[in-house]
């Protein structure tokens, strides 16, 4: 007798569990085939998508902002540099005597129109009007420029070619890179 009980009780227990995990299973079932609260799911991921996408697009236009200030800053310092004539090279050999006569003899593709540039003076002139820039608070420079630096200043009797390279700080920063901040290049040619 005491045999049956007990299996008796052990089939009475396992049928109470089974009755509880279909029951179960039943609550889930229904709480799966219950669409509530699905949409607000639906909304609250579009939103952070669309959140994502317009921080990405915001860093973008930031930096292709600054790139274009960076740009027409090197090129108004290139600019500036030009414009310096090296007199003593200018006049050596110009225009003489010798010159003059094989000029007039019909040779005038003799006759050269580059102008020599004063290097020095020129790069005098190119910090200055980069760090005008730099210091102005004018719209003419992107306010997420933090520093600038001139990587190349080469100049050979016309030609100034000076590349610039600057730190951009971006508004949203990228998560999991620990990157907020940005740099930028930038390089002109001037005859």
């Amino acid at each position: 007798r005491l045999n049956l009980l007990q299996r008796t009780c052990r089939r009475v227990a396992m049928t109470r569990k089974i009755e509880a995990l279909n029951s179960s299973v039943k609550r889930i079932k229904q709480l799966h085939e219950d669409e509530i609260g699905s949409l607000s799911l639906l909304i609250i991921g579009l939103f952070v998508a669309a959140l994502t996408a317009l921080m990405i697009v915001t860093d973008i236009s930031v930096v292709a902002n600054a790139k274009r200030t960076l740009d027409q800053a090197t090129e108004a310092s290139a600019m500036r540099a030009v414009q310096n004539l090296d007199q003593s090279a200018y006049y050596t050999g110009k225009h003489t005597p010798i010159t003059s006569a094989y000029l007039a003899l019909g040779n005038s593709d003799y006759l050269d129109d580059r102008v020599p540039i004063d290097c020095n003076q020129g790069w005098r002139e190119v910090t200055d009007e980069l760090s005008t820039w730099m210091n102005s608070s004018s719209n003419m420079k992107t306010i997420q420029i933090e520093s600038y630096e001139v990587t190349m200043y080469d100049c050979v009797y016309d030609v100034v070619h000076l590349e610039t390279k600057a730190r951009v700080r971006l508004p949203f920063p990228i998560p999991f890179a620990a990157m907020n901040q940005t740099t930028i290049t930038s390089s002109i040619t001037s005859l």
